[in-house]
C-alpha cells in the first residue's frame, strides 16, 4: 500500500513536471528569438555608427550612440531572463528529484539496494537537465566514475 502511494505521487509529480516542460520550452524559445532580434538591432545601430561620415552632424552622431546604447540594453536584459529560464529548468528537476528522495528515503522498509534503484531511475531527468544547461553555457563535462553493477 505505501509503496503503491509512493509510487503514484512521483507519477504526479512527474507529469506535473512534464506538463510544465513545453511552457518553459516556449518560453525559452521566445526569449531566445528576442535575443536574435535585439542582436540583429545591435547590429543595426552598429552600422548607423559606421555610416558616421566627418561631414555627419553632431544630432546624427548622438542618435547613432542612443541607438546602440538602446539596443545594447535590450540585448542584455534579454540574456538575463534567457539564462534565468535555462536554470528554472534544471532547478525544477532538482526540486522533484529532492521530494523523491525524501519519499524514498521515509519508507524504512526498504533496503539500501531498493532504496538505490528506485533513485537511479528517478535520477536521469535531473542527470539530463544537468547536461542541457552545460550544454548551454558551454560547460566541459567533468568524466563521472564508472557506474559499479
Amino acid at each position: 500500500m505505501r509503496r503503491s502511494i509512493i509510487a503514484l505521487l512521483g507519477l504526479v509529480a512527474l507529469s506535473t513536471s512534464a506538463c510544465q516542460k513545453p511552457d518553459l520550452a516556449e518560453r525559452k524559445q521566445r526569449t531566445e528569438d528576442q535575443v536574435c532580434a535585439q542582436l540583429r538591432a545591435v547590429g543595426q545601430a552598429l552600422d548607423q555608427v559606421a555610416a558616421l561620415k566627418p561631414t555627419s552632424t553632431v544630432g546624427e552622431a548622438a542618435a547613432a550612440d542612443k541607438a546602440l546604447g538602446t539596443a545594447l540594453e535590450a540585448l542584455q536584459a534579454s540574456e538575463k531572463k534567457l539564462e534565468k529560464l535555462r536554470l528554472q529548468s534544471f532547478q525544477d528537476q532538482l526540486k522533484s528529484f529532492k521530494g523523491q528522495v525524501s519519499q524514498v528515503t521515509s519508507n524504512k522498509k526498504l533496503t539500501l539496494e531498493e532504496a538505490a534503484n528506485e533513485l537511479r531511475t528517478k535520477a536521469q531527468p535531473v542527470i539530463a537537465a544537468r547536461r542541457q544547461l552545460s550544454a548551454t553555457v558551454k560547460c566541459s563535462e567533468i568524466p563521472q566514475p564508472a557506474a559499479k553493477p
